[in-house]
């Protein structure tokens, strides 16, 4: 008797290959393409290619022997991690956050120490293990649909399932959400723009450059638009709120400082170091959904804030005699 498999609702819209790739993660993927040419592998009782879309409830027949498929599939031990903080909102589907500065969005080589093994996605699969909500058994796996800079806190979704992973990360790419930021920059800036620029990035170095210039003169790099509007300037620093419309890596901490105004605190794009906090003064603040066809897949309203860290809130409430919360 072949092991039967039930397609469950997280696993839906996916090819039938690629969750094979997860559901026998041991298997290399020739042996996956050979086990479906000899109908080792069936779709609904018919012979599969590979390249079918899975639809709930469809299901898969295995004919392997039990040792052969326990031995394919593995297993997926989830570390123990750190707790996991500043839950803005969670559902079946979706899980945002207010990630604290300081902490990877994943994880990563440290030179100081290897591995990394504290970070926010393994804070998450522990978090959703521990609830019931992610079984490591199962052929998906949650994950982020953005990412911030280590030293940047604020929000960072979670998909859940498949489906709002797919649906949140074509939104970023596709600038289906609007993102604004809280950042502090050195020197007086007034007023609200545009930004425009090409982007370059140098991978070696970790560091983006843009170079300000009329659209006609742009040559074939990608571009970087940034919108922002100052909220309060003193003589040393200026509080904006900023919305990226593109979503280059580093885009608001090199878009200003190529402006002349830097990120406080950001010393590798130029800003100086304060006594708040050791990095750039940079919040995802409020997410909103601008992409009206996707709202039903959302609950309404579909924004979220994140209050900065203590800090950072200290800082403007010093600096510039604001409550933040008026924002």
């Amino acid at each position: 008797m072949p092991h039967s498999y039930t397609i469950p609702p997280q696993d839906a819209n996916r090819r039938l290959d690629r969750f094979l790739f997860a559901y026998l993660r041991e298997a290399p993927h020739p042996l996956l393409y050979k086990l479906l040419r000899k109908k080792r592998v069936k779709l609904n009782g018919a012979r599969a290619e590979g390249n079918e879309t899975l639809n709930e409830g469809d299901t898969l027949d295995f004919y392997l022997s039990p040792e052969t498929l326990a031995s394919l599939r593995g297993t997926r031990n989830i570390p123990l991690a750190a707790a996991l903080t500043g839950i803005i909102y969670e559902d079946e589907h979706l899980l945002i956050l207010n990630k604290p500065a300081g902490l990877p969005s994943h994880g990563g080589v440290s030179m100081a120490s290897g591995e990394n093994n504290d970070h926010l996605l393994a804070r998450v699969l522990y978090y959703l293990y521990e609830s019931g909500s992610y079984d490591p058994s199962a052929a998906f796996t949650p994950a982020l649909c953005n990412r911030l800079d280590v030293n940047t806190s604020g929000l960072v979704v979670c998909g859940k399932t498949l489906h709002m992973l797919q649906t949140c990360a074509a939104l970023f790419a596709g600038g289906g959400f609007d993102k604004e930021y809280l950042a502090v920059v050195e020197g007086k800036l007034e007023g609200e723009a545009t930004l425009t620029g090409e982007y370059f990035k140098d991978e070696e170095r970790n560091t983006a450059r843009i170079v300000i210039r009329d659209a006609h003169l742009m040559g074939s790099s990608k571009e970087a638009v940034t919108k922002y509007k100052s909220l309060a300037t003193t003589d040393r620093h200026s509080l904006l709120l900023v919305r990226p419309v593109t979503g280059r890596s580093h885009q608001i901490r090199a878009h200003l400082a190529s402006i002349g105004h830097p990120l406080a605190g950001d010393v590798k794009y130029g800003g100086y170091r304060t006594s708040y906090t050791p990095a750039q003064l940079l919040h995802a603040y409020r997410l909103t959904l601008s992409d009206a066809s996707e709202a039903e897949r959302f609950p309404a309203p579909a924004s979220w804030t994140a209050p900065p860290p203590h800090k950072f809130r200290r800082f403007i409430q010093e600096c510039f005699h604001i409550n933040i919360n008026k924002i």
